[in-house]
């Protein structure tokens, strides 16, 4: 695992590189739940540190493997909110919320990320590289409308 971090004005950015093992979303958690330290409070950070297991397992799940098969996570908190993204390797498939379905398991990463987020999103570039973010505003209520950064 190599991790980074940096802070630049009013934002501070921590960034881990994770191996693609069934490991990967418990590291995640821990390490997200670490470097937030209070910034969300309590139920927030419980939030955020669930959300980034779903997207790293996710990433376990979907993302072409391949020997140097990576997880980028980093989370940026800035005076507003407090963004986390995960990248991984691509998929030839796009991410997209499930149908809820109580006889299948799984299929509920992405609802979870839209439910208790305030905002979300991904970018791909290609089959290549998938990133999917999301944001928790740092005050109660739902992050302001403008981008975080």
């Amino acid at each position: 695992m190599i991790r980074g971090a940096d802070t630049v004005g009013t934002r501070t950015t921590w960034r881990t590189v994770l191996e693609s093992n069934t490991r990967a979303p418990r590291v995640a958690r821990h390490e997200i739940a670490e470097h937030l330290d209070g910034e969300l409070g309590s139920q927030r950070t419980q939030d955020a540190v669930l959300l980034v297991g779903e997207l790293v397992t996710n990433s376990l799940l979907h993302a072409d493997s391949g020997e140097t098969h990576e997880i980028v996570v980093e989370l940026v908190i800035g005076l507003e909110a407090v963004r986390i993204m995960v990248t991984d390797g691509g998929s030839s498939t796009m991410p997209m919320i499930q149908p809820l379905d109580s006889t299948r398991p799984g299929g509920r990463g992405l609802f979870l990320v839209e439910s208790l987020s305030d905002r979300w999103g991904m970018s791909r570039e290609g089959s290549r590289q998938t990133e999917v973010w999301f944001e928790m505003g740092r005050r109660s209520g739902p992050a302001a409308a403008s981008p975080l950064l």
